[in-house]
């Protein structure tokens, strides 16, 4: 590893008598601690600390503390040991420091550094000792090459998406999310040389949410804010409370910045900036890197993260992980299919696919040179560096990347045999026990989800989903009894790879009115547990090892209003049987072989509102026509289809149509302006979402994530 990148790694930094002056050229960062500074740790290389770990070479050095690379003398294996600067131990620094250490050692993902140890070295200096990185980060990408390409940036911020999904299910928040704190390491299969594996570094300003010994306010001195203003939430600005929602505002910053080339904001001070966050909106991606043509869902996907109001946003990272991949299936399949060149560009179409253009500050003296601001904040004494170098732009090589699936880990929850869940009749609320160790989260219609930690009151007539963690699932197979029959209105198993030890359970929770397995091992033979539960109407077995023989043999089919079943072998069953479910409002059948005689029969379900036939390359303008049969249909999804500009005079004899969901060869500039010329009152997009499912298509009132 470089001194720049393990500066990188832990956010250190310069030397102590240098921080004053700024960051290097091109980071992207500030610091975050920001205590008085005290004489660094002196480690001398070849001697061994605590009997047993070698001290190879110092690797980072700064105000609040050393980084060393160490061996372990028994083991030989090679950690980074960091410690702090400060010789006392009984003061906030050290509290800060004992709970960044316990909130990294707490998770363990193959995307987040691991602490393996931690305590006091002689002289009473606090340590702790975690993963070495090797590797570079993604400022120092941005920097290199202007912007990432697409793709690239869907592979990394996917990891990124499902790392911190982890820590939030864990009750820890990072607070300080960068660019320079993801770094991109070579993936560890030999076999695989090319692709690449994220690791999220330096938690130490994280917060264990509902698992603090103290408060985490105490640790704080007057005035201090954490975070680095380039991409801080607006809650966090203002010195809210923060909660895991602030950490996908950074995220979509760091996005935004990877694709573009510049965060969303950036003022002349640190104060300026953060205005900024709280009070103007973001440029679009393609008005920020002039021009610049980026998917339709990706634009959403970053304008939904960078909402000013954290219910707005994603309410976990875990949802936002499934669009970006749908987002990334969609892009690969839309370059398979329309012969483009392999990184997705159209020719004589300006794509943010390739690297054509150069970064928005290209030509910009204030861009190309140092972007450096000082702020006092209002007296509070707390000094931010704020920094933006040209970066011109390049061509990279297309990075396939590695996502491995989660592990089980030494942090899953505790239980006991007794329920979760009891009515308190004095104030008609289910009130739920958790124990410390988040068990999932509970997803809701009407409000922000919350994770299952401790105790939790729902108001009884509240309906209320749940998304379990790996973890918990892994380990305690019989988790769902641990809930009332009637506790749960939607269950969220989708790409939960703990799933298939639990299917035995579903029957126990009567109560269910939907459940999402997509990407899980459901097969025909769980259908036996599915036909005990009577009340099902929402079922989702998309990309699932189900048939479509078995989806028809469904006991309760009929009683469904949404159904999904994507890259299902044999759908025609399905297509059989469908007219005569009485009240089926929705069918989302993606990638499942149709073609123009497979939409006639779609036809037949006179109810239907909305219908999802997307990447499936058989349906052509002469299949569309047979929809105009359906008179309550109000979303459409033809992406992936061979649908053309002759199918828009159908599309204007739909009545019902308020959104269209366009093919690519309808995804030119002049046919969209045609089109909403033509279809004033229906949306356009692009991209379809993942397992989107309207109120409308619904027999109950769920407006929230998780279908």
């Amino acid at each position: 590893m470089t001194e720049k990148q393990s500066q990188s790694q832990e956010n250190i930094g310069k030397p102590a008598d240098e921080s004053s002056h700024g960051a290097p050229l091109g980071g992207t960062g500030s610091s975050t601690w920001l205590d008085e500074t005290t004489v660094p740790v002196v480690l001398e290389p070849g001697s061994v600390v605590l009997d047993k770990y070698k001290i190879v070479e110092l690797v980072g050095l700064g105000g609040m503390g050393s980084v060393f690379r160490v061996t372990h003398v028994h083991l030989g294996t090679v950690y980074a040991l960091k410690c702090l600067n400060k010789e006392q131990p009984k003061d906030a620094s050290w509290r800060r420091f004992q709970n960044e250490a316990k909130a990294a050692h707490i998770l363990d993902h193959p995307n987040l550094i691991k602490v393996h140890d931690f305590g006091l070295l002689p002289g009473r200096r606090p340590y702790f000792v975690m993963d070495f990185v090797d590797g570079t980060t993604v400022a120092d990408e941005v920097q290199r090459l202007g912007r990432l390409p697409v793709l690239r940036c869907l592979r990394i911020f996917i990891q990124v998406a499902f790392a911190i999904a982890h820590a939030h299910e864990n009750g820890v928040i990072h607070r300080d999310l960068k660019s320079s704190n993801i770094m991109v390491v070579k993936s560890p299969d030999p076999e695989k040389p090319d692709e690449e594996l994220v690791r999220i570094v330096d938690f130490g300003i994280a917060k264990l949410t509902g698992a603090d010994e103290f408060n985490q306010q105490t640790l704080t001195k007057t005035g201090e804010i954490f975070g680095s203003p380039l991409y801080m939430s607006p809650e966090q600005c203002m010195g809210l409370v923060v909660d895991s929602r602030s950490d996908l505002y950074s995220l979509g910053c760091m996005l935004y910045e990877a694709l573009t080339g510049a965060p969303p904001f950036i003022g002349e001070s640190a104060l300026a900036t953060m205005m900024k966050h709280q009070s103007e909106p973001p440029l679009s991606l393609k008005q920020a890197s002039m021009g610049i043509d980026f998917p339709i869902e990706l634009e959403r996907i970053v304008a939904k993260l960078l909402e000013k109001d954290p219910s707005a946003r994603y309410q976990n990272g875990s949802l936002l992980a499934q669009d970006l991949i749908n987002l990334e299936s969609q892009l690969k399949a839309r370059t398979a299919a329309s012969g483009t060149i392999e990184d997705g560009s159209r020719a004589g179409n300006r794509s943010a696919y390739t690297e054509k253009g150069k970064s928005i500050f290209y030509g910009n003296p204030i861009g190309q040179g140092v972007i450096a601001a000082i702020s006092f904040l209002a007296g509070i004494g707390v000094t931010y560096f704020l920094l933006q170098s040209e970066l011109e732009a390049a061509k990279t090589r297309k990075t396939p990347v590695y996502i491995p699936p989660p592990q089980p880990v030494a942090s899953a929850p505790q239980l006991d045999d007794k329920p979760f869940s009891h009515i308190d009749t004095a104030t008609k609320e289910r009130v739920f026990e958790f124990p410390k160790t988040s068990v999932g989260a509970f997803l809701f219609s009407d409000q922000p989800g919350i994770n299952c930690i401790n105790v939790k009151r729902v108001p009884q007539n509240r309906l209320i989903g749940f998304n379990p963690t790996y973890d918990a699932l892994n380990k305690h197979p019989k988790l769902l009894k641990k809930f009332a029959p009637d506790d749960l209105t939607v269950l969220y198993l989708s790409r939960n790879e703990a799933a298939n030890r639990i299917f035995d359970t579903l029957p126990h929770l009567t109560g269910l009115k939907a459940i999402n397995l997509k990407f899980s091992d459901f097969s025909d033979n769980d259908f036996k547990y599915l036909n005990q539960l009577p009340n099902i109407s929402y079922l989702n077995v998309s990309f699932c090892n189900v048939s479509g023989d078995g989806i028809a043999k469904l006991k309760h089919l009929k009683k469904l209003t949404s159904l999904h079943s994507g890259s299902i072998p044999n759908i025609q069953p399905v297509l059989d049987i469908a007219p005569q479910i009485p009240n089926l409002y929705q069918l989302s059948l993606h990638a499942d072989q149709l073609d123009d005689s497979s939409l006639s029969d779609i036809s037949k379900c006179a109810k239907l509102r909305a219908l999802s036939v997307g990447s499936n390359r058989n349906v052509t303008d002469k299949g569309i026509k047979h929809l105009l049969k359906l008179k309550e249909l109000r979303y459409l999804d033809l992406s992936g289809t061979a649908a053309t500009m002759a199918s828009l005079p159908t599309f204007k004899q739909m009545s019902c149509l308020r959104e269209l969901v366009i093919p690519i060869g309808m995804g030119d500039r002049k046919d969209v302006a045609i089109l909403r010329q033509a279809l004033p009152k229906v949306k356009l997009t692009g991209n379809s979402p993942d397992s989107y499912t309207p109120i409308y298509c619904l027999d109950f009132n769920w407006k929230g994530e998780g279908l």
